[in-house]
């Protein structure tokens, strides 16, 4: 679907509170529309990891002014700040919408996270290179 490139910056620490933490990449994101993707992300040039990724402005908490990618990698425990990331985009699980509070983007977040994680345990990650 398309490929992204960058190094992880600093977002808004709001992931991590709700429960699931993002790497925050710093590319153009004019290549895909707002929404939550299933997706590789490799670290580093190791190998591909599944991740659950969003790409918009947040529209629950409207107070983000600039499109944003946010990658939450599954399993992923420490912080990668400054480190080169690549995204694979495989799939659109759904578009960006404005939730009524955090408890519910939480709930609709894990079950992103569960769909992503189900469609790539059927899926290759990218081919080297």
């Amino acid at each position: 679907m398309a490929r992204f490139a960058g190094t992880v910056v600093h977002g808004n620490g709001r992931g991590k509170k709700l429960g699931f933490p993002t790497a925050n990449l710093d590319v153009d994101t004019r290549a895909v529309a707002d929404g939550v993707y299933v997706a590789w992300v490799r670290i580093g040039g190791a190998e591909w990891m599944p991740a659950t990724v969003s790409v918009g402005d947040n529209p629950t908490f409207r107070n983000v002014e600039a499109r944003r990618m946010e990658c939450h990698v599954h399993g992923l425990d420490h912080d990668i700040y400054g480190e080169r990331i690549e995204v694979e985009i495989v799939a659109l699980l759904r578009r960006m919408i404005a939730f009524v509070g955090a408890d519910q983007l939480i709930e609709q977040t894990a079950r992103d996270v569960r769909a992503s994680a189900a469609v790539l345990a059927s899926a290759r990650p990218p081919a080297a290179g």
